[in-house]
C-alpha cells in the first residue's frame, strides 16, 4: 500500500492499492477475450507500486510518484506525469507494437477544495485531455495511444452518466465496452470516504466506437452475480432539475441544493433557506420531488 503518502496526497494522486482479487479480475477478463497475452507489451501509465505486475508478461510502468516507482518489480518504470506530450514514443513504444493498457487510474475530482492548492502541479495535464475528473483525462490519453485492449478499473458513472460519457470525447468513438465487472469501492476503504460503483471495464479498439445508446441497453454485471439494464431503471433527472437554474423566471417557493449524486447528497444539506449560487429554485409543481429527495436522504 501506498504507506509513504499522508492522507491528502493519496486522495490528491488517487493513490489506491488495488487489492489482488481486483487484479486477478482483470485478467480473467483478458484472457477471456485475448489470445496469446505474451504477444501483447502492457502498459499502466499510472501504476504506483505495480499492482498489475504478477504475470509473466512485457511490462511498462509509470507514475508521477517517484518512490512507489522505487518499489515496482517486474517491469520496465518510467517516472513521468503520463498526462503530458503523450504519445508512443514517450513510453518507449513503436507504432508497430501491440499494447495493452491495463490498471487503476486516478479518478478524483480536481475541482474540489482539498485539492485547489496542488492542483495546478498534480494535475497539469496535455490541453485535449483537461478535465475536472483526472480519470477521464487518462481515459483519452489511452486513446491517443491506441491500444488494441483496455481493461481498467474506473467509476461506473463515466459510462452511466451522460455528461460524463460524453467527455471521454474521442474515447467513446474508437473504442466500445465489451465487458465488465462491478464492484464497490467500499473495497478500498479505509482510504475512501463514500461508496460508489467501480467497474472493471474490458474494452476493445473499434471503429464504430459506442454511443450512449449502447450504454443505456448494455447489461452490467456486478461482482455478486447480478445484472441490471440501464434503460429499465428511472432518474430523478427525469423530474427536477440538479444544478442551478437561475435563468428560470418563474417565482421559486424554496431553495434545494444542488444534486450532483447520491453521495453529495449525503454529505449536502437539501433544502435552503436563501438562495445562493449552488441553489436550485424549487416550483410548486415539482416540490413534491424535491421533498421525496430531502426524506430519501433521511431515511437512506
Amino acid at each position: 500500500m501506498q504507506n509513504h503518502l499522508n492522507r491528502e496526497i493519496m486522495i490528491n494522486l488517487g493513490s489506491y492499492y488495488t487489492p489482488i482479487f481486483l487484479v486477478n479480475n482483470v485478467y480473467k477478463l483478458l484472457e477471456k477475450w485475448v489470445d496469446n497475452l505474451n504477444d501483447y507489451i502492457f502498459l499502466d501509465s499510472s501504476c504506483g507500486y505495480g499492482d498489475f505486475f504478477i504475470k509473466d508478461l512485457d511490462y511498462i510502468g509509470c507514475d508521477i510518484d517517484k518512490i512507489a516507482l522505487s518499489q515496482v518489480k517486474n517491469a520496465r518504470i518510467i517516472h513521468t506525469n503520463s498526462l503530458v506530450n503523450v504519445d508512443r514514443k514517450k513510453f518507449n513504444l513503436s507504432n508497430d507494437d501491440k499494447l495493452i493498457i491495463i490498471g487503476n487510474p486516478p479518478y478524483n475530482d480536481k475541482t474540489s477544495i482539498i485539492r485547489s492548492n496542488i492542483k495546478k502541479e498534480l494535475f497539469y495535464c496535455d490541453k485535449t485531455l483537461i478535465y475536472r475528473d483526472l480519470g477521464i483525462s487518462f481515459l483519452r490519453s489511452y486513446e491517443i495511444l491506441k491500444p488494441e485492449f483496455i481493461c481498467i478499473l474506473h467509476p461506473l458513472s463515466y459510462l452511466i452518466k451522460k455528461t460524463n460519457f460524453n467527455a471521454l470525447a474521442k474515447f467513446k468513438n474508437t473504442y466500445k465496452l465489451i465487458d465488465g465487472l462491478i464492484v464497490s469501492s467500499e473495497i478500498f476503504t479505509p482510504k475512501s470516504n463514500t461508496f460508489f460503483p467501480i467497474i472493471i471495464a474490458f474494452y476493445k479498439r473499434d471503429s464504430q466506437g459506442m454511443n450512449y445508446e449502447y450504454i443505456k441497453n448494455y447489461t452490467f454485471k456486478t461482482i455478486e452475480g447480478n445484472e441490471f439494464i440501464l434503460k429499465n431503471y428511472d432518474s430523478i433527472a427525469n423530474y427536477v432539475p440538479k444544478y442551478p437554474n437561475q435563468k428560470d423566471t418563474r417565482k421559486a417557493i424554496a431553495y434545494f441544493h444542488t444534486l450532483r449524486d447520491i453521495n453529495a447528497l449525503k454529505r449536502n444539506q437539501t433544502f435552503m433557506l436563501y438562495q445562493n449560487s449552488n441553489s436550485i429554485k424549487v416550483f410548486e409543481d415539482n416540490l413534491k420531488y424535491y421533498v421525496y429527495i430531502h426524506f430519501f436522504k433521511k431515511y437512506s
